[in-house]
């Protein structure tokens, strides 16, 4: 009971099915110029509505964080628009999309210039993924130390208790 009662003031859920997802990419995109990827519109949705519930997330700020580009998706930005395919494209690659998609990735391109070892992950980050030869033993071997450090932290944590 406690455990639930602890969780109920702090997390939200909402179910969002692939209408609503459609509804929230048009209506963005009409109330504020911004094209939303699927992904995205499913965060977006569930905001609104925990904001409209009494519920934990009504009581704070929410930021919802873009995870994807819309481009991946013109079948989803052909339906939520009711258009034609080029239409979809044109959305998705002008000015109503990702707009700062380059300028990041050259940001991220800096920044890893100057990690100071290979394989070393920035401060809060779980992992970087990269594509390569070997993505794999990096990806397997970060995860198996984050594993490794939360459990080290668990631990600790229970000795005190």
């Amino acid at each position: 009971p406690r455990v639930r009662e602890w969780l109920r003031v702090r997390v939200a859920s909402a179910a969002v099915d692939d209408a609503l997802t459609l509804r929230t990419m048009l209506e963005t995109h009409q109330r504020c110029g911004y094209l939303l990827d699927p992904h995205t519109a499913v965060g977006v949705a569930a905001a609104q509505i925990a904001a409209e519930e009494e519920s934990c997330a009504a009581r704070v700020p929410t930021l919802c964080l873009g995870c994807a580009h819309p481009i991946k998706f013109l079948p989803t930005v052909a339906a939520a628009f009711g258009c034609s395919a080029p239409r979809a494209l044109a959305l998705a690659s002008g000015p109503a999309g990702h707009r700062c998609v380059e300028a990041v990735g050259q940001l991220a391109q800096q920044a890893k210039q100057g990690y100071p070892a290979a394989g070393w992950v920035p401060p809060g980050c779980c992992a970087v993924l990269r594509k390569g030869e070997a993505w794999q033993a990096e990806w397997t071997a970060a995860v198996r130390a984050k594993v490794e450090e939360l459990s080290a932290a668990a631990a600790a944590l229970r000795s005190r208790l």
